[in-house]
């Protein structure tokens, strides 16, 4: 009806949600406004589209508003999708569950969760409704009139982005690493250009807003608002390039995720993103990485990364009350670490004399003593400051050894086992060269370690963790592996585990096979993953821990594990050796203890294995720490109920190992983090994971109830190659097919939840429900009580959501008054049938 011969101008108008039309009268302005709304928003590579709906009197007609990239376009644009669009998308994800549109059942839920009233002629006729419908009822009949910044009563009091992520299951998991968008303790803004895109794939690209602080690269998406953040310090190679007239930004993570972004470099900020990635990605100093930044907060004692919280007050007092209940008591297991742990200092968690007195180590009868020779680095700066050595051997002595020993990494003793006192000792490679070079204090070393066993074992081990042809080649180079001739009553093994370059390489393979797009049948998969030899890798250790194992449980002799320097090999040959010998070490402190010493303190290079801070990738970068990871994963897959901690603990450590968050994995040597202060300047990991706040999905609520009378029973560990498996949840999380198929990580043996009324049923699994009801039945059956004097040998697992009952009450010949045992019903419980023979401390796999 509008003159088109007069001047005039249609636009839309973002701040009040109305399309304005003005006409120019003579020298006047008149405008007419019509109220709208916003049905969808389209992001190219450079065109912003807004399509919205024009309400009149008359008519409703949609119009659609192109415009080129600006600033202000994506600020208002966020505001407008985290109160409309934002809103409307995660009530559909939130009914839809797995399907990917809704049914007629789930859009009425839909409906009234919007707080929307929809006539019924306007309901959709079909059985199945898309999102782009269900939008445009929630455009028409939802809130019209809504200024930016003032949300809709929905979008005041938003849901959590921790929990809208858990609703959408598959496309969240594969776009999110970490997903609070807060800001953490000490982090800062660097850039933060708007117009950038995600590209997925040649075809696919998402439009969002990319952020870059001094400890991440945080992506927000436009549409869904989903997050992909990517720890600064994973970056192991960033590059830019020309895409006609936009620019692409490639990253490639040390935990082999990669992505690109496509921006406009022709314009602020984002000329100076490409150099701002690189600055903070690669400082080439340790000091002025994250960490030292980075203080915890209260809010960050919980892992964001997880589901949920458990309620700890809450179990604590059920535990109390069915403590309290029980009529018998049974002995606290000393090995299993509380369910809700106090807080604990991270830095005072490990130490090297409390430890080794646990262990009753330095007891006098096991004529070793704690030398303090290294106290000031200068004898082996590579090795902590107090080690533990026979106690005849004096310090005169160990100068000698250390001259003799690369690096002067001499024998320290690791482990003694409290049962048979056999002994793991750990060193570097002789260096006997091709002359033979001999040291008699070395000689007198290990011939010590045979003398002072007590079960006077024939031999002492030698336990070298190459193969034999790359020993022999170290002789070339002035070094080698000792000669048994020389030592009194030794036996030299070979384990014959490749090197760290040929552990890079494997990785790498198996990273771009489990990252690969192709389609692969079974068979190419299979030949690929074979070729990969990550898991021969894996076997190879498993087998060279499980003899070390057994030398010490089984042959009750003592053992010398090295291998070129000591702190690859060695480390991991040591730690899963005591992982199968001490359940201390199956708990989640113990098994930090036993990173921190075996790892970090005796000089694991952790700045050259994952290159913290380093541009250059140079030859000695290696992931050994993430195969000793996957090598315990394969040990708890194997035995589920063995362990306090759970396969999404291991994920968190390793995620932590490259973030440089916490300065527990920082440097090579216990020397250069004294020297940089690091106790005093950085946060620890430990103090994070093992906060009493921790999430529910660290702690194995099976493991507690697990009998541990037998505390110096060996773990069984199988390296049967038909017991070697790729852990998907690790190396096949960032995989597209991975996430489409909803895989979870957990553990597969026991599908741990993260509800809080799942792990009612875990709880429920309880001893002091046997206890209870093995009370009742004593009690009231006299002739069960004559036959069967042992009772705890019946054990009643009840679920604490149904009513137990008798299996056949018409057989049963008499029957027990109705008792009420916590929130389990035994109701006409016949007389027991002759009991298993087994006792209360099997293993319940094993029932």
């Amino acid at each position: 009806k509008w003159n088109r011969k007069i001047p005039h101008k249609i636009y839309f108008d973002f701040t009040t949600n109305m399309l304005v039309i003005e006409k120019k009268v003579e020298k006047n302005y008149k405008e007419k406004r019509f109220p709208c709304s916003v049905v969808s928003v389209v992001v190219t590579k450079d065109e912003l589209a807004v399509k919205i709906s024009v309400d009149t009197k008359q008519y409703t007609k949609e119009v659609t508003f192109s415009k080129k990239y600006e600033v202000k376009n994506f600020t208002t644009l966020l505001g407008r999708l985290q109160s409309s669009r934002g809103t409307a998308y995660r009530v559909f994800s939130e009914q839809r569950g797995e399907k990917s549109v809704l049914d007629l059942k789930s859009l009425s839920a839909a409906i009234k969760a919007t707080n929307i009233k929809v006539p019924d002629r306007s309901l959709p006729k079909s059985e199945s409704v898309t999102f782009e419908e269900f939008l445009e009822l929630y455009v028409k009949y939802g809130p019209k009139e809504q200024a930016l910044g003032q949300s809709s009563p929905d979008a005041q009091q938003p849901i959590s982005r921790r929990r809208r992520r858990r609703v959408l299951e598959g496309r969240t998991r594969s776009m999110t690493s970490l997903p609070s968008t807060e800001m953490l303790s000490g982090e800062s803004q660097i850039v933060r250009p708007s117009n950038v895109s995600l590209m997925l794939s040649e075809n696919e690209m998402r439009a969002g807003l990319l952020t870059l602080t001094n400890y991440r690269i945080l992506f927000q998406e436009n549409l869904t608002l989903e997050s992909l953040s990517i720890p600064v310090s994973t970056i192991g190679t960033v590059d830019t390039k020309k895409r006609g007239k936009m620019r692409d930004l490639s990253i490639s993570c040390k935990d082999f995720r990669r992505v690109i972004f496509v921006y406009d470099a022709s314009t602020a900020p984002q000329n100076v993103l490409y150099q701002s990635v690189r600055m903070i990605a690669f400082p080439e100093s340790q000091e002025k990485l994250f960490a030292f930044a980075h203080k915890l907060d209260e809010k960050d004692i919980v892992d964001r990364r997880l589901c949920g919280v458990r309620n700890v007050a809450s179990h604590e007092k059920e535990e109390a009350k069915a403590a309290n209940d029980s009529e018998s008591t049974q002995s606290k297991n000393p090995l299993s670490s509380s369910s809700s742990p106090p807080s604990v200092d991270g830095w005072s968690l490990y130490d090297a004399k409390a430890e080794y007195d646990r262990m009753r180590m330095l007891d006098k009868a096991n004529y070793l003593r704690l030398t303090e020779k290294n106290l000031d680095y200068k004898f082996s700066p590579t090795y902590p400051s107090r080690i533990v050595v026979p106690a005849n051997i004096t310090d005169e002595q160990l100068d000698k050894i250390g001259k003799f020993r690369s690096r002067a990494r001499i024998p320290a003793v690791v482990y003694i086992d409290p049962v048979t006192k056999a002994i793991i000792a750990r060193s570097a490679q002789p260096m006997g060269g091709i002359q033979g070079t001999r040291c008699k204090e070395d000689e007198t070393y290990v011939n010590t370690l045979r003398i002072i066993n007590p079960n006077k074992t024939k031999y002492v081990y030698l336990f070298d963790a190459r193969p034999k042809y790359a020993a022999l080649g170290n002789k070339a180079m002035g070094k080698g592996f000792e000669n048994v001739n020389n030592y009194d009553k030794a036996q030299i093994e070979f384990f014959a585990i490749d090197n760290i370059h040929a552990v890079r390489t494997s990785m790498e393979q198996l990273m771009n096979l489990c990252l690969t797009n192709e389609n692969l049948d079974m068979a190419e998969w299979h030949t690929k993953l074979f070729q990969s030899k990550w898991l021969h890798h894996v076997r190879q250790i498993l087998i060279g821990a499980k003899r070390v194992a057994e030398c010490v449980k089984i042959d009750r002799a003592s053992c010398l594990v090295h291998c070129s320097d000591g702190w690859d090999r060695t480390a991991q040959l040591t730690s899963l050796a005591q992982i199968i010998l001490d359940p201390f070490y199956r708990t989640i402190k113990g098994f930090a203890v036993l990173i921190e010493k075996e790892w970090v303190s005796f000089g694991h290079q952790f700045e050259e294995r994952i290159g913290h801070g380093h541009a250059e990738v140079h030859d000695q970068r290696s992931p050994v720490f993430i195969q000793f990871i996957d090598c315990v994963w394969q040990m708890l897959r194997q035995s589920p109920l063995s362990f306090e901690f759970t396969e999404e603990f291991l994920v968190s450590v390793l995620d932590h190992v490259y973030d440089c968050r916490f300065g527990t994995f920082l440097f090579n040597f216990e020397s250069q983090r004294r020297k940089a202060r690091y106790k005093e300047k950085t946060e620890s990991l430990w103090s994070f994971l093992l906060a009493p706040k921790q999430s529910d999905i660290y702690v194995n609520y099976l493991y507690q109830y697990c009998d541990h009378k037998e505390t110096q029973k060996m773990l069984q560990v199988s390296s049967d190659s038909r017991r070697i498996v790729l852990w998907e949840a690790y190396h096949m999380r960032y995989s597209k097919e991975f996430f489409e198929c909803s895989v979870t990580p957990a553990v597969a043996a026991m599908q741990h939840s993260s509800q809080a009324h799942s792990r009612k049923k875990y709880m429920s699994v309880s001893k002091s429900h046997v206890q209870r009801t093995c009370s009742v039945i004593e009690k009231e059956s006299g002739e069960a009580k004559q036959e069967h004097s042992k009772t705890e040998s019946l054990i009643v697992i009840t679920d604490c959501t149904e009513e137990t009952t008798s299996p056949d009450p018409a057989a049963s010949t008499s029957s027990l008054p109705k008792k009420e045992v916590d929130e389990a019903v035994i109701d006409n419980l016949p007389p027991p049938p002759p009991p298993p023979q087994v006792s209360m401390g099997d293993n319940i796999t094993e029932l």
